[in-house]
């Protein structure tokens, strides 16, 4: 069974947030980078991800998805050796305690933002009430830019 468009769109999501431009979004889900662009640019990931990706627990977050996917591409290949899982694990562990020790007002809100853009997108028919929730949090993380910027 094919994703769903939300399903590529939170798949490409993902991504982006986890360092990938959209170009090569677009190349690993087989989109076009239009398609991906004009996604990013209506739900404003680029501010999102420097919002995420300033934070440890963030920047953490996004490090271990990174290392899961290279992990699997590994698996698959079957070019995992022993030394390179214990290597891999050890940078995995390392991304874990930033995560815990990284917590903080922005980390939240980027996270419950996440989660509420998600929750969004799964209901149907409610593209007004994603733009409205979608300005919400923009005007959210402007403000808390503002402040870390004080």
């Amino acid at each position: 069974m094919s994703p769903t468009v939300h399903q590529l769109r939170e798949q490409a999501r993902s991504r982006f947030m986890a360092g990938l431009e959209t170009e090569a979004v677009a190349a690993e889900l087989g989109l076009k980078p239009q398609r991906v662009a004009a996604w990013a640019a209506a739900e404003n990931w680029a501010a999102r991800r420097r919002a995420w990706w300033s934070d440890p627990r963030g920047a953490a977050a996004a490090l271990r998805q990174l290392l899961g996917r290279r992990v699997e591409e590994l698996m698959a290949l079957g070019e995992l050796s022993p030394q390179d899982a214990d290597h891999l694990a050890k940078i995995a562990a390392a991304c874990a305690r930033l995560e815990r020790e990284g917590y903080d007002l922005k980390a939240a809100a980027v996270e419950v933002g996440e989660r509420l853009a998600a929750l969004a997108g799964e209901e149907p028919d409610s593209e007004a009430q994603r733009a409205w929730l979608g300005r919400l949090l923009e005007k959210l993380f402007t403000r808390l830019e503002g402040e870390a910027g004080a």
